[in-house]
């Protein structure tokens, strides 16, 4: 056998594979709409546990984490049509695809008596579509809520600035394929909303932590700092679109219109220029600025904590530092000078507690 044929079979070999695995998606999911009429609605809460969720496992075993393997229970309150996604809990591995439901039935039932108002209504895992190993855990949930949904969110799905929301609800339906009945997963059209509560916690996640120790101006400056580099981004992302329709436009992959043309090129011409002599001269002496404001901080953090290491050593060894080698006039013989660098009002009352102590 020639090399030739050698690549033709590896080809054709690909090809079966990957007309194998898209028959094998189009057969798991339909391409018919959702016909139930749901209304399904998804709070913050949820995704929030779901994204905790990955986050933890992905630093305990990455693995896992790395192949989509996560898997909960999603609760929710259902009302005719109307299904509000409120609160979600965890579910251990299936093994071998077979899901626990001795433990969900107790998990259940726990959740009854703190939320009984909610109902079991589904399950989550990670992915970008479902797969056979979705449909045989879906099949069995179908046993505790026959009108399950299952809730994908692929961990990826917001990089490289998507604009789509990378979450996907499916409900379940049979299908007649190759003239047999399957199970299939039918996609649901959904929406987020939330409470005035949850706007609020949602807000107080997104900002930034920071220590208690000077809180207030590290808020303000993170605050700041957040907001420029927001709008920096912005303007990136704006100026890259219209640097990639300037450049389709001249290779000829889209029609060229003049009137945007000319737009572009009066923003451009009304942008200050930023590599003037004179913005150069003034960016390096606001740079030495900053510089030398945050290298004096650097020294006066130094030298307070280098203080407090004077006072703790000096208090530990009952030693206390005096201006000279003489007793200055008006001073007790062998007595600390409390008027020296290293005495003061702590040290005074230091030492009358001694005497009285002594005494």
């Amino acid at each position: 056998m020639s090399a030739m044929d050698i690549e033709e079979e590896q080809r054709s070999t690909e090809n079966t594979g990957s007309s194998t695995t898209a028959a094998t998606t189009t057969t798991i999911v339909s391409s018919v709409q959702a016909s139930s009429g749901l209304s399904i609605s998804i709070h913050p809460l949820v995704l929030l546990n779901i994204s905790d969720h990955y986050t933890r496992l992905k630093l305990q075993d990455p693995a896992i984490a790395k192949k989509g393997r996560i898997y909960g229970a999603i609760l929710a309150q259902q009302s005719g049509r109307d299904i509000d996604i409120i609160n979600s809990f965890e579910l251990p591995m299936p093994q071998q695809d077979k899901v626990d439901l001795d433990y969900l039935a107790m998990k259940q039932e726990q959740l009854k008596q703190v939320f009984p108002h909610l109902d079991f209504m589904g399950w989550y895992s990670l992915g970008i579509t479902p797969n056979e190993s979705d449909l045989k855990i879906h099949e069995q949930l179908l046993q505790v809520n026959e009108s399950a949904i299952y809730l994908q969110l692929d961990p990826a799905g917001i990089a490289g600035g998507a604009k789509e929301f990378p979450v996907k609800i499916y409900e379940s339906a049979m299908d007649i394929i190759d003239e047999q009945a399957r199970l299939v997963f039918v996609r649901a059209p959904y929406q987020i909303e939330t409470n005035e509560a949850e706007r609020v916690a949602v807000d107080h996640v997104a900002k930034p932590s920071t220590s208690s120790r000077d809180a207030s101006l590290s808020n303000a400056m993170i605050s700041h700092l957040t907001t420029q580099r927001n709008a920096i981004a912005m303007l990136h992302a704006r100026i890259q679109f219209l640097q990639q329709y300037l450049q389709d436009a001249k290779e000829e992959k889209i029609p060229l219109d003049h009137d945007i043309v000319r737009q572009i090129s009066s923003l451009c011409r009304r942008s200050p220029l930023m590599n003037s002599k004179e913005f150069n001269e003034q960016f390096a002496v606001e740079m030495d600025d900053v510089l030398l404001v945050a290298y004096l901080a650097t020294i006066t953090k130094g030298m307070d904590t280098m203080n407090d290491l004077i006072d703790k050593f000096n208090l530990g060894h009952g030693t206390i530092q005096t201006t000279g080698s003489r007793d200055q006039p008006g001073m007790v013989p062998g007595k600390p000078n409390i008027m020296s660098p290293a005495g003061g009002r702590r040290r005074m009352l230091r030492m009358f507690d001694r005497q009285r102590q002594h005494s």
